[in-house]
């Protein structure tokens, strides 16, 4: 099982993308990859569910992904939730020996995904600023005119000036990462993120690195904000909630689906991290035939 790895090869001189996916109900996998991405809505509706957070989706809103969060998008049953994705690789926008300056620009990215907002809500001046620009990077990547890519890295820029402008004014205590140590545990999580269902121990992935046990304690909680064990628990959480949400699974299969063993011990992780039982998740936001009504509405109901 593990939780599948998006790589998408982009063109070298040029490591960015602009293109429309559409995500039909539980089709896609539990993901992360190895590009930055700022998600725009276009269409349908649906929810986003993240390592240890979701949202509601709706046309307009915009999400900002970094290459470490693991993630997927889910719609109602037989519909789909449209978006324009914008990705690229840190290298468009910054390189060695670039100025601090230039460096900033992706500092929307490179943020604790234990606190971090992803998503910039459609009725927001700038999601609508972002919402117009997206467009037109689209028509530019269509039309490729000359002066293309230029004309592509103006109005990524500008988004970016946008994104930055937006989590200073509403999270500027919110934790820049260390580039550097990710990197260094970038092997180490791709690992736990294919084998979290497994009995895995931290001495073990520490020697993919290599380093210390003790050291590679201190790295893993300097990056995810988690120690190792509860990093583990909320990835099969997470996993657990896609599969309640997208599948006729028992409670039972579901958590020996994501490597629990006692049944008990899943239903107190879950809790913990969800504020309620599976059964309860799954009857709140499970698409209701009796009411008619989709789990979005009804989470709204809610509220």
């Amino acid at each position: 099982m593990g939780i599948y790895y998006w790589h998408y090869d982009l063109d070298p001189d040029f490591p960015v993308c602009v293109l429309e996916h559409a995500s039909h109900g539980n089709k896609d996998q539990m993901h992360w990859h190895n590009y930055l991405q700022i998600a725009l809505c276009v269409g349908g509706r649906g929810k986003y569910i993240f390592t240890n957070k979701e949202y509601d989706i709706q046309k307009g809103d915009v999400f900002i992904i970094n290459n470490f969060e693991s993630h997927v998008a889910i719609s109602e049953p037989d519909e789909a939730v449209i978006f324009l994705f914008v990705i690229f690789l840190p290298e468009l926008i910054v390189n060695p020996g670039c100025s601090q300056f230039e460096f900033e620009y992706l500092s929307p990215f490179w943020y604790d995904a234990t606190t971090f907002e992803n998503k910039i809500d459609h009725v927001t001046e700038t999601a609508m600023r972002i919402n117009t620009i997206m467009y037109q990077l689209r028509d530019i990547w269509e039309e490729q005119p000359v002066g293309f890519r230029h004309m592509i890295d103006a109005n990524l820029k500008s988004i970016l000036g946008l994104l930055i402008g937006y989590y200073r004014a509403t999270d500027p205590g919110n934790a820049s990462m260390n580039i550097r140590a990710n990197l260094q545990l970038l092997p180490a999580l791709n690992y736990i993120k294919q084998h979290y269902h497994e009995n895995i121990t931290l001495k073990e992935v520490s020697e993919l690195i290599p380093i210390s046990a003790s050291r590679f304690r201190h790295l893993f909680i300097e990056v995810t904000h988690m120690r190792f064990k509860e990093y583990i628990a909320v990835l099969r959480v997470t996993e657990a909630k896609k599969l309640l949400l997208t599948t006729e699974l028992s409670i039972c299969d579901i958590a020996n689906e994501v490597g629990y063993t006692n049944i008990n011990q899943f239903y107190k992780s879950f809790h913990k991290y969800v504020s309620m039982s599976p059964h309860e998740y799954r009857k709140l936001f499970r698409y209701s035939q009796e009411e008619g009504l989709s789990p979005w509405i009804l989470e709204s109901t809610q509220t």
